[in-house]
């Protein structure tokens, strides 16, 4: 679940209104009425999320206050067929959706895995009359989405390998320099490596130093 919704809501509705006003009106001596906006966003992601929670803008706020003067809140509605929300059972789109999204990662780990999800689905009547219409760039949409959540793994991974492999680093240093100047204090030598008093404390622990 990306926490940035409801920056990027609050964005979306300043660029919409800006469109719908004319930039004069604000200056107005008479109110000027807007259109009441609503925020939802529908997940249908692969880790656990609660069937329905609400994002606010003010989690983002660096200095959080009880009462802000800018508010925007989200409602987050997890549509994955195992949440059973209730809005799948009145909008039929939505269900199908889940049902479509369901059977890609069915066959995930199959080559041609969206081609046969949508062969599937079609014959069963899931989405059947857009995925004829729509079947190939629906296909390469999926494509271009699972390359962008590999590449996001990998970056991830190659960032989790990069901090171990400067922790280690780090530790290296810490056991050299309490081995040579064993009287120096964990503050002493966090001065000295450039790092926290923490990692002095941890690397001792781990050492027995």
């Amino acid at each position: 679940m990306n926490p940035n919704i409801p920056l990027r809501c609050l964005l979306y509705v300043g660029r919409a209104y800006e469109q719908l006003i004319d930039k004069k009106a604000c200056y107005r001596t008479t109110l000027v009425k807007i259109p009441t906006p609503e925020f939802y966003t529908f997940y249908n992601g692969k880790k656990d999320q609660p069937i329905e929670q609400e994002l606010t803008l003010s989690d983002a706020f660096i200095n959080p206050k009880r009462s802000n003067s800018v508010e925007l809140k989200v409602k987050v509605i997890n549509i994955n067929s195992n949440k059973t929300h209730e809005i799948l059972k009145k909008c039929e789109v939505l269900r199908e959706y889940s049902q479509f999204i369901d059977t890609v990662r069915k066959y995930a780990d199959e080559a041609n895995a969206i081609k046969k999800a949508i062969r599937e689905c079609i014959e069963h009547g899931i989405l059947s009359d857009y995925l004829k219409r729509k079947g190939s760039e629906v296909e390469n949409m999926l494509i271009a989405e699972y390359s962008y959540e590999e590449d996001i793994q990998v970056k991830q991974q190659e960032a989790e390998q990069q901090g171990r492999k400067q922790g280690l680093i780090l530790s290296g240093k810490i056991f050299q320099m309490v081995k040579r100047n064993p009287n120096l204090t964990d503050e002493q030598i966090a001065v000295e490596i450039g790092c926290e008093e923490e990692e002095v404390e941890s690397t001792r622990k781990m050492f027995g130093i």
